[in-house]
């Protein structure tokens, strides 16, 4: 029978295990979708509030609030648009966003624009106050050159993931901590977020000078997986004007966003809806739309919700970006107003991927290891029972091919019997027969005492000690020189040196003693004996046999009279 192998035991239960860890990386990926896009679009909703809040302050002449809201609750969106709807249900735009524009975040009440256009430029500072003068939130427009080309480095990031805003219109974000954990490592700092670490205003310029990429990107950089992102558009001659982010006590970090990209595609694709420039036109496409189910849309009207005159909420999730668009009709003191708002993030998979794939490896090999630790008892019975079974047959053979000589003795003893007819002859030939049988009985009582224990326990023990309460109980005269301890398991391992004794006792000659030296390397049995007399019987293939147990190897050898049983750690060669 074919000896099977560790892996044997593992296989199946590796396909098991993974099989198990597959379901549950699944059932836990379908959770995160499940919630991942609940928070989407619960989060998506609760702009509401902010938008309501936008055209509330308009309507009210607070147009400086309605911008410093725009500026600092939206202007994550790929798109937005504000508009006053007039007499004849034409759009008059009060405001779209500019594509024109980098925004700069000092802190959360002030914040610089970077741009090319004069006219913005020439705004130089707004500011107001909210609440009192110690409410101050204002924008700077800045002019660079130098953050223009660096956000069109990393531009493309945007396209993938706006991680900033997936975090801020998420209503369940700082609830769950799964979320927190997950959107932090996949979403908000999964994109190249520049920090300026240092730069300098001269006039209406914001001159950026050294420069370094940012979030989990730049923490696995620091893990030496890969060299850190870093721009130095220091100029030399002006070294000196350069500042820290410390030393104008700008209260944190200047941290850039890359340009924003027109969602032109989602635009153009519903057109009639967010482009168009009649408000029934918009009503009218808005309910063909919906009706057709050229997308997901979901439609509140007055009987629903005194806050909106129409809303039209479009998804639409391809292999590139989750995009979501809103557009919503309000009425207030009679006055009526459209925002239209388009915000693109990535898709599921795209924004988890660096919490799943690591997900998954451990849980693959925490199956694995699971596999692996309970192969492990299956698989040592099975090599204990299979090395007791094989021990068994190779005794059984060892005991057929050894008992061969004694049967030849006991058949010769037999045949002279017949011939013989004094009646002191007949009884030696007798007492030599029981003689001889009694032997073969001994040993073969040894064999299976022997091939009955199962149950071995191997721990280390002096080789001198066993021997010599061998050697006494067995009441022979032994000369042990040496020690060395090994592991055995006592009681089997006294069997095998029983054998030995035994034999040396059977044959030695009367004046000699029974040598035993013990080294590192294993022990020697040696006794003078009579050639003639001697013939190796079951116990010495007994002792092999039980010694093999123990990763040890017995030799026997006859020379000059004297008889060698060697016991060693490696085969003789």
């Amino acid at each position: 029978m074919k000896r099977k192998n560790y892996f044997h035991f593992v296989v199946g239960r590796a396909i098991a295990s993974l099989l198990i860890g597959a379901v549950c990386f699944g059932l836990v990926t379908l959770h995160l979708s499940n919630m991942y896009s609940s928070m989407l679009d619960r989060g998506f909703e609760k702009r509401d509030e902010m938008m309501k809040k936008l055209v509330d302050g308009y309507d009210e002449g607070k147009y400086d609030h309605t911008f410093i809201s725009i500026f600092t609750n939206l202007y994550t969106a790929d798109y937005i648009k504000f508009s006053k709807v007039g007499d004849d249900g034409n759009l008059e735009t009060v405001y779209e966003t500019d594509y024109n524009v980098v925004p700069l975040q000092d802190n959360l009440h002030h914040w610089y624009y970077v741009t090319k256009d004069p006219d913005l430029l020439a705004k130089g500072k707004s500011s107001v106050f909210l609440k009192d003068e110690n409410d101050e939130w204002s924008i700077e427009y800045k002019k660079s050159d130098e953050v223009w080309k660096l956000c069109e480095l990393i531009s493309w990031n945007r396209t993938l993931t706006n991680g900033w805003d997936l975090c801020s219109m998420a209503d369940s974000y700082y609830a769950d901590k799964l979320v927190c954990l997950a959107t932090d490592m996949c979403g908000t700092l999964n994109y190249a977020q520049p920090d300026i670490h240092t730069y300098y205003v001269e006039g209406d310029v914001l001159h950026v000078g050294k420069v370094k990429e940012t979030g989990f990107a730049y923490l696995m950089d620091e893990f030496g997986q890969k060299a850190p992102v870093k721009w130095d558009f220091t100029d030399p001659s002006k070294a000196d004007l350069y500042k820290g982010l410390d030393d104008d006590n700008l209260g944190g970090s200047l941290y850039m966003f890359p340009p924003f990209k027109r969602p032109d595609k989602f635009l153009k694709d519903n057109e009639k809806i967010f482009m168009g420039t009649n408000v029934n036109d918009i009503i009218r496409a808005g309910m063909e739309a919906r009706e057709n189910e050229a997308y997901a849309y979901m439609v509140y009207g007055n009987q629903y919700d005194q806050r909106y005159d129409f809303r039209f909420f479009v998804s639409k999730e391809n292999t590139d970006s989750y995009v979501k668009g809103l557009i919503t009709g309000y009425s207030v003191n009679g006055n009526k107003y459209v925002v239209e708002y388009v915000m693109t993030t990535a898709p599921f998979l795209e924004t988890y991927r660096t919490f799943l794939i690591p997900f998954g490896i451990v849980i693959f090999v925490l199956c694995m290891a699971i596999a692996l630790l309970s192969a492990i008892r299956p698989y040592t019975q099975y090599k204990k029972a299979y090395e007791n079974n094989n021990f068994k047959n190779n005794l059984i053979d060892s005991l057929a091919h050894n008992m061969k000589i004694p049967l030849q003795i006991l058949g010769g003893y037999a045949e002279n019997l017949k011939d013989v007819q004094d009646g002191g002859e007949k009884d030696r030939y007798a007492d030599q027969i029981l003689s001889k049988t009694n032997e073969m009985n001994k040993d073969i009582e040894a064999i299976l005492k022997t091939a009955e224990k199962s149950d071995r326990k191997f721990v280390k023990t002096s080789v001198r000690t066993a021997i010599a309460e061998v050697a006494e109980k067995a009441g022979a005269e032994a000369v042990i020189k040496g020690d060395t301890d090994i592991k055995m398991d006592k009681d089997y391992f006294k069997t095998a040196v029983f054998c030995l004794i035994d034999n040396a006792l059977k044959y030695k000659t009367a004046d000699s003693k029974i040598e035993v030296d013990i080294t590192g390397k294993g022990f020697t049995f040696r006794n003078k004996t009579e050639a003639a007399k001697f013939t190796p019987g079951t116990g010495l293939a007994i002792a092999g046999r039980i010694f093999e147990q123990h990763k040890l190897y017995l030799k026997t050898e006859l020379k000059d009279g004297v008889f060698e049983a060697r016991v060693s750690k490696k085969p003789a060669k």
